[in-house]
């Protein structure tokens, strides 16, 4: 009841959080595909980018609970209070009650595992479906028949369709199986092959849909080496999300890796090409650089063992702290349970034969995230397998000290100490100011329309930590739509000097140099955006377009060879038609009428539909007057007609149409 009150207190008290009814990055992406399937749409054809089996559990509740979400909150709450029952039950199959007991104790009053039971976001599927695999695996252990042997199975293939990284565990637990001693080869071999294809079973037909449907033969999500990339390339920190020359929003990061991929192939990739060629690219530096590879290795391991939960989309801590007040009161968190459940995980190892599936839990899960990059929220499935371990160095030390084995229990105290010291002993590189969590409430205020609050926190941030550069990006474009351009442009060259392949910060000098009429500076920037980020698609279509604001048909061969640059990376229609459209303004401005038609004509191919901002009609418009140019007014007129006729509701289209309809 404790585990399900503190969840229920902080999914309340989270309510305040702009995150709570706005969710962003990968908790948008999850809920956006939910509400498809609940709308019996197919959010994303093709194979799976990512394991459906969060967003297929949050379709369920969305459409239990309906549109709000509060209610899938509150049952989330209760399936983490679930997992402290799988807890106790993990702790009394491997030692005993009391160890069983502590250790959901501790799961229960874990700050972040309360935390990520309250997001939209998968640890709150993970947790117990590891957990239950774990449990599993055990009992299959204790006695290996055939019918515990296939739940085990089963449990871990529902595991990998949550989190795929499970499987590297589970082929650790397929080895334990077929080597064990005790019975014989052949009796071993079965047991094995039958925990295998029952794993199989909730996996297969994810394959099947991606193979067939999806055309695509991908065991479960195609996202694995694009991660991989992420966390194995030169600049890499170990525990940002943002491959290297991407734009740093979700669908925009996609749509950029996919692009890069595919101009450095030179052609059209299946996601899982995409997936095989960044893989290719992180072996390939590992190969070049092996030492630099090995100190980044150690590096991650260090930042996984650490004090400090990593933000990845969001600054967990900094949100759960500000939002969760109840939060301040949960006694256990990494930097306890982490040096004492290493202590029990050691002390174990003298039990391994009975124990091995949940011992070699802790250095598989550890293993699986260290290979791609570290946050908070990828070692978090980890921490109640980690607290059965702590709870039972507290019950060896309680029984060494009654027994008064002074020397076990002076033993284990140093340990525990020094495996302490060295988890609170956070590296310096780490950023443990607010600053993130400041600049992230600046953005959610911007978007709200709160510019005057946005700049507080944007330099609020700054004052936290000078040398974060995105909080100085995001002030400059405060700044520039309060027209205080000059202030703008000097953030946005802050944020360079600080981080120079930033993407916003780029288009925003540029913006800012317009705004201060230094048509210039503008083309200067642009060319400078292009070489700090030379695989973007805005880059080239940025210098494309100050090319041609700026020196127009004089500039007309440069400009051209920017958008067959950009072309080459454009992935969504949005890309395309934007590229489309100014090269349709760059060869009219050079007199070639037919080839602008041409342009704008594929501009509106990938734009069927008036948009927002009315670029739909300005390329209608151009369209007409290029079509009446080459000797069609009649033509031009009788188009205008049909167009108002097709959209009687927008009155755009009467304006920007209004010379034909006259006529």
């Amino acid at each position: 009841m404790a585990a399900l009150a503190v969840r229920v207190a902080y999914v309340l008290q989270s309510q305040a959080s702009p995150l709570c009814t706005a969710p962003q990055m990968d908790a948008l992406y999850h809920l956006e595909w939910a509400r498809a399937l609940v709308r019996g749409e197919d959010y994303a054809p093709g194979p799976f980018f990512r394991a459906p089996g969060y967003p297929w559990f949050l379709a369920a509740l969305t459409f239990l609970c309906g549109e709000g979400l509060l209610g899938p909150r509150l049952v989330q709450a209760a399936v983490g209070a679930g997992s402290c029952a799988l807890v106790y039950a993990l702790g009394s199959a491997l030692f005993d009650r009391r160890a069983g007991l502590l250790a959901a104790a501790i799961t229960a009053l874990y700050g972040m595992l309360v935390y990520f039971d309250g997001e939209l976001l998968l640890p709150v599927l993970e947790v117990p479906t590891t957990l239950a695999a774990v449990l599993c695996a055990v009992r299959a252990g204790d006695r290996p028949t055939a019918g515990r042997l296939a739940l085990a199975g089963l449990l871990l293939g529902v595991a990998a369709i949550v989190r795929p990284n499970v499987l590297l565990w589970g082929a650790a637990v397929g080895g334990w199986l077929l080597f064990r001693p005790g019975a014989t080869w052949a009796a071993r071999a079965r047991r094995a092959s039958l925990y295998a294809a029952a794993a199989l079973v909730p996996i297969l037909p994810i394959t099947f849909y991606n193979t067939f449907a999806g055309g695509d033969p991908v065991l479960i999500s195609t996202q694995g080496g694009l991660n991989f990339w992420i966390g194995n390339n030169p600049v890499s920190d170990g525990s940002s999300a943002i491959a290297p020359g991407t734009r740093p929003d979700w669908w925009g990061g996609y749509h950029d890796a996919i692009a890069q991929a595919e101009v450095a192939e030179g052609r059209t990739l299946r996601p899982s090409e995409v997936s095989r060629h960044y893989a290719a690219r992180a072996w390939s530096w590992i190969a070049s650089e092996p030492l630099a590879a090995a100190r980044h290795v150690l590096w991650k391991l260090r930042l996984y063992w650490t004090d400090h939960e990593l933000g990845n989309n969001q600054e967990e801590w900094f949100f759960a702290r500000e939002f969760g007040p109840v939060l301040s009161w949960a006694p256990f968190g990494f930097g306890l349970v982490a040096p004492l459940g290493l202590v029990g995980w050691a002390l174990a190892l003298r039990r391994f034969g009975r124990l091995a599936p949940a011992w070699m839990f802790v250095p598989a899960w550890c293993a699986s995230v260290v290979a791609f990059f570290v946050c908070a929220r990828f070692r978090i499935p980890m921490m109640p397998v980690l607290a059965v371990f702590a709870a039972q160095a507290v019950v060896l030390g309680f029984d060494a000290l009654r027994a008064r084995r002074w020397r076990a229990l002076a033993l284990g105290t140093v340990a525990a100490a020094l495996l302490g010291l060295g988890v609170q002993a956070v590296p310096r590189e780490v950023d443990r100011t607010p600053a993130k969590g400041l600049w992230q409430l600046g953005v959610l205020r911007a978007q709200a329309g709160d510019a005057v609050e946005a700049e507080r926190l944007y330099r609020a941030s700054i004052a936290a930590n000078p040398r974060f550069a995105l909080a100085r990006q995001d002030l400059g474009f405060t700044l520039l739509a309060a027209g205080r351009a000059a202030e703008a442009r000097a953030s946005f060259e802050d944020a360079l000097r600080l981080a120079p392949a930033t993407f916003g910060a780029h288009q925003g000098r540029i913006e800012a140099a317009w705004a201060l009429g230094l048509p210039a500076d503008a083309v200067s920037g642009a060319r400078d955006f292009v070489r700090a980020v030379p695989g973007a698609f805005a880059a080239h279509y940025t210098l494309a377009r100050a090319l041609l604001v700026a020196h127009g048909a004089a500039a007309a061969d440069e400009a051209r060879a920017a958008l067959d640059r950009a072309a080459a990376h454009a992935r969504e229609p949005r890309e395309r038609f934007d590229v489309a459209f100014v090269r349709g303004e760059l060869e009219r401005l050079a007199g070639r009428p037919r080839e602008a038609l041409s342009a704008f004509e594929q501009a509106l191919a990938q734009r069927a539909e008036p948009d927002a901002e009315g670029w739909y009609w300005t390329a209608q418009a151009a369209r007409l007057e290029l079509i009446a140019e080459l000797g069609d007014v009649a033509r031009a007129r009788d188009e205008a007609r049909a167009l108002v006729a097709r959209f009687p509701g927008d009155p755009r289209a009467a304006a920007r149409l209004a010379r034909w309809l006259a006529r």
